[in-house]
């Protein structure tokens, strides 16, 4: 340990590699002397420990990494929610290593700035605002529902009607004149017009 700290310089490798075995004071300390940084999940694992401690380093401690060109996905801007002010947050999210989807674009509105969130979505190409799904767009089951509380005009009306009663018609059987047993659906006057009574 006497070594390391006798060092101007620290690689990243090297600060990874002792993080979790230093003082969280030893942790802090030796940030100062990181001449590079690795990848962007690495940087943000240490980031998250370091925030246990104090948050507020942690957000100058991402700041550093982002100077130094470490590009976050946007999955990990969405889990500095709360680690880092709005500011830093905005920087963050407009430097990304790729576009944010749709869905992340709706979680991050409120987390950033107006003018770093029009930046975002114009990279992304997608504006959230105007391609909302329209009505007609909805499932059947809505529009059947809406639909069916438009007024109904008089062709309509007896246009229904008609078809009713066709389909009502061609649900009754033709009597063939012969009993068949089934006497609670008998026509009228079934055995008087036969002679059967």
């Amino acid at each position: 340990m006497h070594e390391v700290s006798a060092m101007k310089h620290m690689t990243w490798d090297d600060y990874y590699g002792g993080f979790y075995e230093w003082l969280s004071s030893t942790q802090k300390n030796y940030t100062y002397r990181l001449s590079d940084y690795g990848p962007a999940d690495e940087v943000w694992e240490v980031a998250q420990e370091l925030a246990f401690q104090d948050a507020a380093f942690a957000a100058k401690f991402l700041e550093k990494a982002l100077a130094a060109g470490v590009r976050f996905a946007p999955e990990q801007v969405l889990e500095m929610v709360g680690t880092v002010e709005e500011s830093v947050l905005s920087k963050i999210a407009e430097q990304t290593a790729v576009p944010f989807d749709r869905e992340q674009l709706e979680e991050i509105y409120i987390m950033i700035d107006d003018a770093s969130f029009q930046r975002i979505s114009r990279r992304a190409k997608i504006n959230v605002f105007d391609d909302e799904p329209a009505v007609y767009e909805q499932p059947e089951q809505i529009q059947y529902i809406l639909s069916k509380k438009k007024k109904v005009g008089l062709f309509t009306a007896l246009a229904a009607f008609a078809a009713g009663s066709a389909l009502a018609g061609r649900g009754r059987k033709k009597h063939n004149g012969h009993c068949d047993g089934d006497c609670a659906n008998c026509p009228p006057h079934y055995g008087y017009r036969y002679g059967r009574w």
